[in-house]
């Protein structure tokens, strides 16, 4: 008999986190009533163009300011405050890690948590690297030769086949992986390898948790490239 923690979609209300959604992105009451930001009327966000991970963002009392969304209340947990919405369908629409976060099932791979840098007043979540990039394995040496991240294989029939880390063009290039049947490639560019090896294995034990063994490949193969 194996025995194992059962997953659930709630997330505690007691957590400062953001989470993406359908209806766009809300801030938990938490988060709002820890920083005292219930009276704020809207959030602008920031990029770094180093980083496509990186999601900043700060609160103001003018929701007519340029580049600044309108702040919607949310809901209003058990004796405490309400937490903000906003209806950010632009914001996520050009940016293609929150598409790709935006579509995932799981609330889980949805949330995140916010932390505050007071020197530029400014919040901020890092987003999950999630396979945000498509290709067709017929168009694979299209991939830029100095691309490396995380990488799933995708077969005919919409299967992940495998799941690895490395080079991500002269991975799909070794000469063993033409008959697995890939028809697409999905990737995340992470140029660091200890963030590689640790979204591989993040990536994987989801996998796992989710249907109860590894991809096929990883299976034969014995460990991930």
């Amino acid at each position: 008999m194996a025995i194992k923690e059962i997953s659930l979609e709630r997330i505690p209300s007691q957590d400062s986190v953001l989470y993406i959604n359908k209806s766009g992105i809300t801030f938990s009451a938490q988060f709002i009533k820890k920083y005292g930001l219930e009276k704020s009327e809207g959030v602008k966000f920031f990029g770094d163009d180093e980083d496509p991970y990186y999601l900043g963002f700060q609160f103001t009392d003018d929701n007519s300011a340029a580049n600044t969304l309108s702040l919607l209340a949310s809901g209003r947990s058990k004796g405490g405050s309400a937490g903000f919405t906003i209806k950010a369908a632009e914001l996520i629409n050009k940016n293609s890690v929150l598409k790709t976060i935006q579509g995932m099932p799981s609330k889980q791979d949805r949330t995140f948590e916010v932390t505050f840098e007071k020197k530029s007043r400014i919040y901020s979540v890092l987003l999950r690297p999630s396979f945000e990039i498509s290709i067709n394995w017929a168009d694979k040496n299209r991939i830029p030769d100095a691309i490396n991240g995380i990488y799933r294989y995708i077969n005919s029939e919409g299967n992940i086949v495998y799941i690895g880390k490395g080079n991500i063009k002269s991975r799909a290039n070794l000469p063993e992986r033409k008959d697995w049947g890939v028809t697409k490639i999905h990737y995340s560019a992470i140029s660091d390898d200890t963030k590689c090896f640790y979204w591989e294995n993040y990536y994987l034990e989801r996998f796992v948790a989710s249907t109860g063994a590894k991809p096929p490949f990883n299976v034969i193969m014995g460990k991930s490239e």
